[in-house]
């Protein structure tokens, strides 16, 4: 299952939708399926470091990971393996240049 962690990460989850619908259908569905594979391009996916390698959803501090989406456009998710929930932390068609 795919969730927004918060409501920004909806709004953005959206916007890229409508921007970009066959994208983030595949994004989707690579995130219910596989959210940690690397196996594809590990280059385009991989947990981030240092601050930004957790993230606290709900109770839970989850390590928190980005995919590639395209050159510039990156998508951060908390996979939570208990649960079987991937939560989407923040979602850009451009290069996020934030810390948070």
């Amino acid at each position: 299952m795919v969730k927004p962690a918060t409501a920004r990460a909806l709004k953005e989850w959206t916007e890229a939708t409508t921007a970009e619908p066959n994208l983030m259908t595949a994004e989707r569905d690579r995130l219910r399926a596989r959210p940690m594979d690397r196996s594809r391009n590990p280059r385009r996916t991989g947990p981030l470091a240092g601050p930004l390698a957790t993230r606290r959803v709900g109770t839970k501090t989850l390590p928190q990971w980005q995919h590639e989406l395209t050159a510039a456009g990156r998508i951060w998710y908390c996979p939570d393996k208990d649960e079987r929930i991937v939560w989407v932390t923040k979602v850009s068609l451009s290069h996020p240049k934030e810390t948070d």
